[in-house]
């Protein structure tokens, strides 16, 4: 199995995905029917102000992609780091977080830019061409593995 400097470096530009945003409507609005369907009386109002700024925000962010701070491309470069161009044009250094989520439909990449900032990009099956999400996962597949057989075995 090679590793991650045999592969090229990989470019990541997600395009409107319905899948996300069937996905974040129908979360909100279960999250909707469930505050209004709790006695929580004037606090409901409150919590279903957060709920409806929590769906403009995703909205905004990560469904559209108009935010400033919202990611536009990851490339992954040969040397394992990702460079993010953000909606603004800046370009921010980051790295995989061991928090990342593979699956067959969805992907979501979680970046750490630096010591506070998290930054992540969820990729349904419908955001990317599927040989592009296929060597995706693969690449992601094989650094899981590479950084598995870099471990000591414990004592």
């Amino acid at each position: 199995m090679g590793s991650h400097a045999d592969f090229p470096p990989l470019v990541i530009r997600a395009h409107y995905s319905p899948r996300l945003a069937l996905f974040a409507g129908v979360n909100h609005a279960l999250a909707s029917a469930l505050v209004w369907a709790l006695p929580l009386g004037i606090h409901g109002v409150a919590l279903m102000l957060l709920v409806a700024a929590s769906a403009g925000y995703v909205g905004y962010v990560h469904v559209l992609a108009r935010a400033p701070w919202s990611i536009r491309s990851a490339t992954w470069l040969v040397d394992g780091t990702w460079l993010l161009i953000l909606a603004s044009g800046r370009q921010l250094p980051a790295h995989l977080s061991a928090s990342t989520f593979v699956s067959l439909p969805l992907v979501v990449l979680n970046f750490r830019c630096g010591w506070w900032y998290r930054r992540a990009l969820p990729l349904f099956s419908d955001a990317l061409d599927a040989g592009e999400l296929r060597r995706l996962r693969q690449q992601l597949r094989i650094r899981t593995m590479d950084a598995i057989s870099d471990r000591q075995p414990m004592r």
